[in-house]
């Protein structure tokens, strides 16, 4: 079963930066399902979430949140919110800081009532995620190509 540790997220991301199927497997976690949301608790200011469409196990300070009361893709974008992330931050410990599950728990959040307007609102991030993704490749390589046109000056000046 996959394993999921805080090292294979990019964080703020939410995307894994390598193939688990290569990882070596044997420690114990817990274990989640396609559609659960992983949320790192230690130094929640990482930015470490992750929504898996696989069943694997999640090895370290992460929660395991299943939703019940709403879609799972919007609980995933609810968790990246600021309101959500300034609650988590709140947290316990100086040296390992970890997110407070009393507080958040505690906590009231606005979600839609309508399971279809969720989904839609979590397609509409997905999509402009995926468009932000895009143009940031894209800038990237126009600034990759300038670099390579200004080196190639600079070396043709000497």
């Amino acid at each position: 079963m996959p394993q999921v540790e805080y090292e294979d997220i990019i964080p703020g991301e939410g995307t894994l930066n390598k193939d688990l199927r290569d990882k070596k497997g044997g420690k114990t976690g817990i274990k989640f399902y396609a559609g659960d949301v992983l949320y790192g608790k230690l130094r929640p200011y990482l930015m470490n979430w992750l929504y898996p469409q696989f069943n694997g196990v999640a090895v370290g300070d992460f929660w395991v949140l299943r939703a019940t009361e709403c879609d799972s893709s919007f609980l995933y974008r609810l968790v990246q919110t600021g309101s959500f992330q300034r609650l988590a931050n709140v947290s316990s410990g100086s040296k390992m800081p970890r997110a407070d599950w009393n507080l958040i728990s505690q906590s009231f959040f606005a979600v839609p009532a309508d399971h279809a307007e969720q989904k839609a609102i979590a397609k509409g991030l997905a999509e402009l995620d995926t468009l932000i993704t895009l143009h940031q490749r894209k800038y990237c390589g126009v600034v990759s190509w300038m670099l390579g046109v200004a080196l190639v000056r600079l070396s043709s000046e000497k």
